[in-house]
């Protein structure tokens, strides 16, 4: 009755009702600690006794508890059952993978109360606290030496064993000699490198930006954003690269080589990150969660961006006339304003447009395709915008409003046009007449009146015109159709000018 979680026994849920009540009634009698179930206290008394009644097969290495033996199992098996959708890095416990998905996501839940430092791991919360306590609980038998770290302690009694360990012994990865001409210098110094992905010191700075790095090497690399070197040159096309994996992902653009495929539906990638996104169109996956509003995104990109909404944050910003953008690929689009640049034509009336999605929309209007259907209604659409905008016709929601006066707008890009009427500006520019305007479609459209350029061409009698607009409305002169009816005296239009027109004799107004 509490959250509404349902459960097959009764016993599970009186078990489940004490998460809520806090209620822990079985309590051990060695050392007063509660428990809310009795299997816990059960796995707890062999604390207490030693007891380890799980034993491996496999290996003979006995455990207090069946779950710690089927972990221990999979050092056998090698099963990593645990799969990240973002770089498909496997794991053999959920809670490993858990705290490796917030290296992706950036997520630090566990902050330190001293200082305000944040962590992904609460183990490594654990540890960092002890710098500020100076708790050092683990103690070398053999010399009474005290560590802060189990892995420390471990590394320090091989000084008096005169074992030499390459094990980190937070999750049992080794580093071996592979052959004589590796130093063991060498090895300690992988070791080091590796212990830092659990304590997440990054002891390399930059001293430009004072970015901190886990290894030299990402120092080194990164320090190339800065000077602009890109030291890796395609000897295809003469094209230059950052890193060496950058320029053996281009080289297939020369090969035509796409050696990941996808086996789910048969389709090949160049490189093994777009295969990893796009497989998250068949498992659904979204595992970029924005913690202002909780909406989920299925690349970290896509977050990012979408996280430049709550902060306002507009980085990209246009060198000819300083206005600002979200994202890199409005900037380019923008760009194309001031270029004129127009690379995508359509081949049936050699129309140009400025992004490829816009021709794809454009053809629709030679083929009289309209793939987008409202369920209400039937209505069909060439735009997915144009569907939404229609079924807020149903719904009435107008879900953009502007906080200067209170107006409500179906499209966010109405909204936008509507805020310059507050702040005057016109930043689309005719480099022809100097005019401006509040739109780029208004400025494109003004650009044909220099051009005598007349693109929507009626097929049934071959008369041109300025606007798409204007040619659906001539094209009901053939058809007939007068889709716009007065609700006070039945009379059909084929224009909702004209309609409008038509309504204020209603109202006893003359035109």
């Amino acid at each position: 009755m509490e959250c509404g979680k349902r459960f097959l026994l009764s016993k599970h849920l009186n078990a489940h009702h004490r998460t809520h009540t806090g209620e822990k009634p079985f309590k051990c009698m060695e050392c007063g600690k509660s428990f809310l179930l009795s299997k816990h206290l059960n796995a707890h008394h062999r604390t207490h006794t030693g007891e380890k009644p799980y034993r491996c097969m496999e290996c003979g290495k006995s455990f207090s508890h069946s779950q710690t033996l089927r972990i221990h199992q999979r050092t056998h098996t090698g099963a990593r059952p645990f799969k990240c959708m973002e770089c498909a890095k496997s794991f053999s416990q959920s809670g490993q993978l858990k705290n490796h998905q917030r290296t992706h996501t950036g997520q630090k839940p566990f902050k330190c109360i001293e200082c305000g430092k944040s962590f992904t791991k609460s183990g490594t919360l654990r540890r960092h606290q002890r710098t500020h306590t100076g708790e050092k609980p683990f103690k070398c038998m053999e010399c009474g030496k005290c560590f802060g770290r189990t892995d420390s302690l471990k590394m320090h009694q091989c000084t008096h064993t005169g074992e030499k360990s390459y094990k980190c012994f937070e999750c049992r990865i080794c580093f071996k000699k592979v052959d004589a001409s590796v130093y063991m210098s060498k090895l300690t110094g992988h070791l080091n490198a590796h212990h830092r992905t659990h304590t997440g010191e990054k002891p390399f700075k930059c001293m430009e930006c004072g970015k901190r790095f886990l290894l030299s090497k990402h120092l080194n690399a990164h320090h190339r954003t800065h000077t602009g070197e890109k030291p890796f040159k395609c000897m295809e096309c003469g094209k230059s690269f950052l890193l060496s994996k950058h320029l053996n992902a281009h080289h297939r653009t020369h090969t035509g080589e796409k050696p990941y495929r996808c086996m789910e539906c048969g389709k090949s990638f160049s490189h093994s990150q777009t295969l990893r996104i796009h497989q998250r169109t068949h498992t659904g996956a979204r595992p970029f969660k924005c913690m202002e509003c909780a909406k989920s995104f299925s690349q970290s990109g896509q977050l990012k961006n979408h996280q430049r909404t709550h902060t306002g944050q507009k980085p990209f910003k246009c060198i000819e006339c300083g206005k600002s953008f979200r994202e890199s690929g409005t900037l380019r689009r923008h760009n194309q304003i001031h270029t004129g640049e127009k690379p995508f034509k359509c081949t049936e009336c050699g129309k140009t447009f400025r992004e490829r999605a816009k021709l794809s929309i454009h053809l629709r209007t030679h083929t009289g395709e309209k793939p987008f259907r409202c369920m209400e209604c039937g209505t069909c659409f060439r735009h997915r915008e144009s569907l939404k905008m229609h079924q807020c016709t149903h719904t009435g929601e107008k879900p953009y409003k502007c906080f200067e006066c209170g107006k409500c707008f179906l499209q966010s890009s109405n909204l936008n046009v509507h805020l310059q009427t507050h702040t005057g500006e016109k930043p689309y520019k005719c480099f022809e007449c100097g005019k401006s305007f509040l739109q780029s479609s208004n400025l494109n459209v003004h650009l044909q009146t220099h051009t005598g350029e007349k693109p929507y061409k009626c097929f049934e009698c071959g008369k041109s015109f300025l606007q798409s607009s204007n040619l659906n409305v001539h094209l009901q002169t053939h058809t007939g159709e007068k889709p716009f009816k007065c609700m006070d005296c039945g009379k059909s239009f084929t224009s909702s000018t004209t309609l409008r027109r038509h309504q204020q004799t209603h109202m006893g107004k003359t035109i």
